[in-house]
């Protein structure tokens, strides 16, 4: 199955004070945690999904602004077929994670395979290229993000840790992945 990895960077990082997307851990621009984590998964290509043209990445910009994250994977689905979805601020999750949620979705009949840590990630997963009939009805009946679209037979789940898809939202949330780096 050819899937496109695609990185939510859309968003306007005000919890955290400064551009998340670029913010530098150990060396390296937090979107690129994920990138890598992508391509390690299987991803033949990655974009970032939103208007980011400084980053080194393939960019799709939102057809309609305010269309929020669900515009955003709508957008994609169009452009590139099945996706594998992560956003830029979850540098802790791993390519075996990524591998996961992949290999499942190729067993399963649901059109869309999210991680699970406790609590959905809507935002973690695969998007099959069969999902925007459904992605694109929630839209129009005024979703703007997947979780809000998506009944719960669209989709399959897997489990993961809580810390393999820690948000970085805030200075303390970045402070608290840290050690997850340090060797």
């Amino acid at each position: 199955m050819k899937i496109t990895g695609a990185v939510l960077c859309g968003g306007a990082s005000n919890r955290m004070g400064e551009d998340k997307v670029t913010l530098d851990l150990l060396g390296r621009p937090m979107v690129q945690w994920v990138v890598e984590a992508m391509k390690q998964a299987g991803a033949e290509t990655v974009v970032a999904l939103g208007d980011r043209p400084d980053l080194k990445l393939p960019v799709l910009a939102d057809k309609e602004p305010g269309s929020g994250p669900l515009g955003a994977i709508i957008g994609a689905l169009e452009q590139y077929g099945t996706l594998l979805v992560c956003p830029c601020d979850i540098p802790t999750v791993s390519s075996e994670v990524l591998r996961e949620i992949i290999s499942h979705s190729q067993v399963v009949k649901e059109p869309v395979v999210l991680a699970h840590s406790g609590r959905l990630e809507p935002l973690i997963g695969v998007y099959k290229e069969e999902s925007l009939g459904l992605l694109k009805l929630g839209y129009i009946r005024g979703a703007r993000g997947p979780k809000t679209a998506l009944r719960v037979e669209d989709y399959a789940t897997v489990k993961v840790l809580p810390d393999q898809v820690k948000n970085v939202n805030t200075k303390e949330d970045f402070r608290s992945v840290l050690p997850q780096f340090e060797l």
